[in-house]
């Protein structure tokens, strides 16, 4: 009888724990939201990733990919993209460790060669790599690059439960970062 007691109450403790660990992991895939992205052109005309926060540290690492089932929060009269170029997989790019916010970080090697349908979605975000926060995304597409001012940052903002883009100023910017936390 004592064994049948000892044995329900590990199998509960075992249950509890496995339950706890679950519910721990679910948690921590969603990192907290603590800044904001964005895309700005420099005179040249290349692209960066604008970066701000409101966390004690930068973000180690700028996410930048093609968003295969979304597309940009663009005017509905735009085409829908084609899949006829090739796979890109993506990039990662370091945040420097003594960034201050907000600050900017070069797209090397963007947009991809061979020269992508200018009409294609990517996603653009700043992550850690402890998962602890990360940055509200810019959604864009190459073609809207051609209508960016070089100082002004391209935001994705949610209205309605509607993503829309806006250009905004660097001020401005630097704000909605430091109103994130």
């Amino acid at each position: 009888m004592v064994v049948q007691i000892l044995t329900r109450t590990r199998r509960i403790v075992a249950s509890l724990a496995a339950a706890l660990l679950v519910l721990a992991g679910l948690t921590s895939c969603t990192p907290e939201v603590k800044g904001v992205t964005g895309l700005t052109l420099d005179a040249d005309g290349q692209p960066f990733a604008a970066l701000a926060w409101c966390g004690d540290r930068p973000p180690d690492v700028l996410l930048l990919f093609a968003e295969e089932d979304s597309v940009s929060p663009a005017p509905s009269d735009l085409p829908t993209p084609s899949t006829n170029w090739p796979y890109w997989p993506g990039r990662k790019y370091a945040v420097p460790r003594d960034a201050a916010s907000p600050t900017t970080v070069h797209l090397v090697g963007f947009p991809p060669e061979p020269a992508t349908d200018p009409h294609t979605a990517f996603r653009l975000f700043g992550a850690t790599n402890n998962s602890s926060f990360a940055s509200r995304s810019v959604t864009f597409r190459l073609a809207e690059l051609a209508n960016l001012q070089p100082g002004s940052i391209l935001i994705t903002d949610i209205v309605d439960n509607d993503e829309v883009q806006r250009s905004i100023s660097l001020d401005e910017f630097a704000r909605l970062g430091r109103d994130e936390c």
